[in-house]
């Protein structure tokens, strides 16, 4: 690699804890959807937190899928698992999982687009972000 190249960036695969509160419930005592996402977003925050770069680009969320598994309940022991699925030229998918004891609760998929804040249009993903082609199996 020559010293003008930069060096393919590893993304983490990030835990996170969520933190349960009783208005996170239904009715019914489950977790209410839309808590789910908050979630989300929390974990989305911790993983570019753990991403070990100085100028790190904006994203905006350009889509958001939630698949619900089975219930969770208050008082589950819930952990997040946040992961970059893949990476195009100009967005990136993260893949989330919600677990209870390592069974899946929810499973969320992001995409978000690099962003420029001053002209407010869509931007490449840094080159060195994606994976080489030789690292892909």
């Amino acid at each position: 690699m020559s010293r003008d190249e930069v060096a393919p960036l590893v993304l983490p695969i990030v835990e996170t804890i969520p933190q349960v509160r009783f208005s996170d419930t239904d009715m019914m005592g489950h977790i209410s959807s839309m808590s789910y996402a908050t979630w989300a977003e929390v974990g989305r925050a911790d993983f570019f937190g753990e991403v070990r770069e100085e100028n790190i680009p904006w994203f905006v969320l350009v889509r958001l899928e939630l698949d619900f598994h089975r219930e969770g309940r208050f008082g589950d022991p819930f952990r997040m698992l946040t992961r970059c699925a893949a990476i195009g030229e100009k967005s990136m998918t993260l893949e989330q999982r919600i677990l209870v004891n390592d069974q899946r609760v929810c499973t969320i998929k992001v995409v978000m687009a690099g962003f420029d804040m001053k002209t407010r249009k869509a931007i490449p993903v840094p080159s060195h972000w994606r994976p080489s082609p030789e690292i892909v199996d």
